[in-house]
C-alpha cells in the first residue's frame, strides 16, 4: 500500500471519519485520504485492523465527493480487493462482508447521490456477461448489492467511456431523492423485473438469466414487503 502523502480520515478532518472503527468480518475499518482530482473528489483507502496487526493494502481504494446538490454527492469505486493480508495471515472477506461494506459507503451518500463502480474486473465477471446479454442492470451481481444498499433507485451503465479519463465502464446507481420518488422508482423496478421474467430466455444466456431471474424473484419479494410497509403508514 502506498501511504506516502495518504492521512486517517480522522486526522483530516474528513466526512469518512464515521467509517473509522466500523466492524467488518472480525475486524476494524481505518480510512485513509489521498489526494484530491482537479474535480473536486477525493482519494480515500480503506484497510484493515484487529488486535494482532493491520492490513498490508487496501480492501477497498475509490473516490469521494461531496457538495451542495444531490448530484454532487457520490462515491466511486476503482478497486475492491477481497482477498488480503493482516501480519501475514490471508483475509478473505465473504459476500455478506462487501454487502455490509456497500451499505457503510451507502450511508455516506445523502438522498439522490450515487455508487459508481467499475465492472471491467475479473471480480465482476458475471456482471459483465450479465449485461451483455440484456439483463436489467439491478438482476446483476453488482447492481443486486447496490440495491440491497439502498443506491438501486435507478442505473446509469456507462458502456461508452466518454473520453479516455473516464475509465473503465462502470456501473452507477442512485439513491431515492424522498419518499415519493423511492416509491415511484419501486413500481418502475416491479415491472421491469416482472417484465424481465416473462422474458423468453436466450440460449447462450441460460445460466447467467436463470440467476438474474432468482434475484429478481427477491428484490420483488422486498418491494412487496415495502409496499405493504408504506401503506400501513
Amino acid at each position: 500500500m502506498h501511504n506516502k502523502g495518504w492521512i486517517p480520515a480522522a486526522t483530516a478532518g474528513h466526512p469518512l471519519s464515521r467509517l473509522e472503527g466500523k466492524p467488518l468480518g472480525g475486524h476494524s475499518l481505518q480510512v485513509l485520504i489521498g489526494p484530491r482530482t482537479r474535480y473536486g473528489a477525493d482519494y480515500f483507502q480503506v484497510t484493515l485492523s484487529d488486535a494482532k496487526g493491520i492490513s498490508s493494502d487496501f480492501i477497498l481504494l475509490a473516490l469521494f465527493h461531496s457538495g451542495p446538490y444531490p448530484g454532487y454527492n457520490w462515491v466511486e469505486v476503482v478497486k475492491l480487493s477481497p482477498e488480503i493480508q493482516i501480519s501475514g495471515r490471508d483475509i478473505s472477506l465473504a459476500e455478506t462482508d462487501i454487502e455490509l461494506l456497500f451499505g457503510y459507503l451507502s450511508e455516506m451518500i445523502p438522498p439522490g447521490g450515487h455508487i459508481m463502480v467499475e465492472y471491467e474486473s475479473e471480480l465482476w465477471s458475471e456482471t459483465r456477461r450479465a449485461l451483455d446479454c440484456g439483463i436489467p442492470p439491478v438482476l446483476t451481481p453488482l447492481g443486486f448489492l447496490m440495491f440491497k444498499a439502498g443506491c438501486g433507485m435507478a442505473f446509469k451503465d456507462w458502456y461508452f467511456a466518454e473520453g479516455g479519463s473516464e475509465g473503465p465502464r462502470k456501473l452507477q446507481g442512485y439513491k431515492a431523492l424522498n419518499r415519493e420518488h423511492r416509491i415511484a422508482r419501486e413500481k418502475d423496478i416491479s415491472t421491469e423485473i416482472q417484465a424481465f421474467i416473462d422474458k423468453e430466455t436466450p440460449h447462450h444466456c441460460r445460466q447467467v438469466w436463470a440467476t438474474a431471474r432468482s434475484r429478481g424473484g427477491e428484490i420483488l419479494a422486498t418491494l412487496n414487503d415495502q409496499q405493504i410497509a408504506d401503506a400501513k403508514r
